[in-house]
């Protein structure tokens, strides 16, 4: 019986790896208004200032998108995108946070293929602990496509210098869980210091 016992006991951080999880970092790094960031998700490369941002994946062979504040909190925005497809695709978003909770719409249109998608969202943030649920939605069909469910905790280490570990847990449109992606942000900003 101890050998038995001793035999699962070995095998316990062998069952761990059964559970699948892909890993993805970023790094945004910011100074005078100018940010440039970098994403295994998708390899995506960011560089963008006074809310002009150009992005490079590797689904989207060009990215230019555009966001501003509304009144009250809301903040909106517009992007084109030129995939590695060649689609065009154009897109607007919005959001607004109240008391630590947000809530996110997004809305594309491929022109190519005629078809339009959704994503809306919340979340919220306490004491830097934030998660998020986002949910896909096929708009020509009215389809639901599924969700993603995001948590993580950030660590200010100083005023200039984040560190932010995450987990994302998407499902399909069954419910059915995908693959865990575990990773680790890191926010670092230069600027002026006042000398007074």
């Amino acid at each position: 019986m101890k050998k038995f016992l001793m035999t699962l006991l070995l095998m316990l951080p062998v069952s761990a790896y059964a559970l699948s999880v892909g890993v993805e970092h970023d790094v945004n790094v910011s100074a005078g208004g100018a940010t440039i960031g970098v994403s295994q998700d998708g390899n995506e490369i960011t560089v963008g200032t006074g809310g002009l941002t150009f992005s490079n994946s590797d689904t989207v062979d060009f990215g230019v998108a555009y966001s501003t504040s509304l009144l009250g909190g809301l903040e909106a925005g517009l992007s084109y995108d030129y995939t590695s497809e060649s689609d065009h695709v154009v897109g607007v978003d919005t959001s607004v946070a109240l008391l630590g909770i947000n809530f996110d719409t997004a809305f594309d249109w491929n022109i190519n293929d005629a078809d339009f998608g959704a994503e809306i969202g919340t979340g919220y943030e306490v004491f830097g602990v934030d998660g998020s649920v986002t949910s896909n939605w096929d708009v020509d069909d009215f389809s639901y496509e599924g969700m993603d469910v995001t948590a993580g905790y950030t660590w200010n280490v100083t005023d200039s210098f984040s560190v932010r570990p995450n987990l994302t847990v998407p499902f399909d449109e069954d419910f059915g869980r995908g693959e865990l992606t575990a990773g680790v942000s890191i926010s670092l900003s230069f600027g002026a210091t006042s000398t007074e």
